[in-house]
């Protein structure tokens, strides 16, 4: 395993490899304002068949801290995923990106034409106007008028309302993390990070990613591209059966059982997100094997 930091636009983000030999696989983490510490347990078992590469963007984890909201901008986080592969001198990565993460992934993929072996675009969606309807509408069905009590109070200025929380805290165990009591720890998140691009909440998005939409130009994507999502999850399965729809070469998995973060759920289902991850990318990477030809003998005397 090693440790470092790179060179970055705005700063030095920290990155761990671990593992050699094989296509590389990048991940890009979730958030915006999360670190890589979520996705570390569910893919240390890859690093025994092939080099897996964590990295915390800017301002998040290990990295060097933003101190200007300047700095979060969509461009800059592309930039700083270009100079990571670059710095590292990653060729021709398997690069799974997940929620944000996918988000980067599928628009650096559409405007940059990378040279990836392939792209997993996990639990992430291809626009925020289109994502935030649906999941007030996945709020709206759960028990509980828990629409009301998250989307409601935020319109109305009454967040400081401790249900506010606890209803929020419903939601995630519907559609974020169904099956494991595992709690993503709040002092990991960046809030100034989560702010400045999303605002309040991801039903709620009033950042600068209030208008990201990349559905239009999803068809220019010539990397090979795995759309996985859970059954449960915020980001719905007909969502990213569009995505998966506008993409020339991918697939669209639904994982039965799972929610949004399937590397967090309960050891089964956490062991079959990764299977599906790593069996995508072996039949990737086997279109690329020399085919073996049996010799043409009738001719032979």
């Amino acid at each position: 395993m090693a440790e470092g930091k790179i060179s970055v636009p705005g700063g030095n983000v920290w990155y761990r490899r671990m593992g050699s030999g094989g296509v590389p696989l990048l991940l890009i983490h979730g958030g915006p304002g999360y670190p890589s510490d979520p996705l570390f347990e569910a893919f240390e078992p890859v690093a025994r068949e092939r080099e897996v590469i964590w990295y915390d963007q800017l301002g998040v984890g290990r990295s060097d801290p933003i101190e200007d909201p300047a700095l979060l901008t969509v461009s800059r986080f592309l930039d700083e995923l270009g100079a990571v592969t670059e710095g590292l001198r990653l060729e021709r990565p398997h690069v799974y990106g997940h929620s944000w993460g996918a988000m980067l992934g599928l628009q650096f993929a559409a405007q940059r034409a990378p040279e990836w072996t392939s792209l997993i675009c996990a639990n992430g969606l291809a626009s925020i106007p289109r994502f935030e309807n649906e999941v007030r509408d996945l709020l709206a069905k759960l028990p509980g008028n828990v629409l009301e009590r998250t989307y409601g109070r935020e319109l109305s200025g009454t967040t400081n309302d401790p249900d506010y929380r606890i209803a929020q805290e419903e939601y995630m165990r519907a559609c974020v993390v169904r099956t494991s009591t595992v709690n993503l720890e709040p002092d990991l998140m960046n809030l100034m990070t989560f702010r400045t691009m999303i605002g309040q909440a991801d039903y709620h998005v009033t950042g600068v990613l209030h208008d990201w939409d990349i559905f239009a130009e999803l068809e220019r994507i010539r990397v090979p591209t795995l759309v996985l999502g859970g059954e449960f999850d915020e980001c719905i399965p007909s969502h990213l059966a569009d995505i998966a729809g506008r993409i020339p070469d991918s697939e669209h998995v639904t994982q039965s059982g799972a929610a949004h973060m399937g590397y967090l759920e309960d050891e089964p289902l956490r062991r079959e997100y990764v299977s599906i991850i790593r069996d995508y990318m072996l039949r990737i990477e086997a279109r690329s094997q020399p085919q073996s030809v049996e010799p043409d003998c009738r001719h032979i005397r």
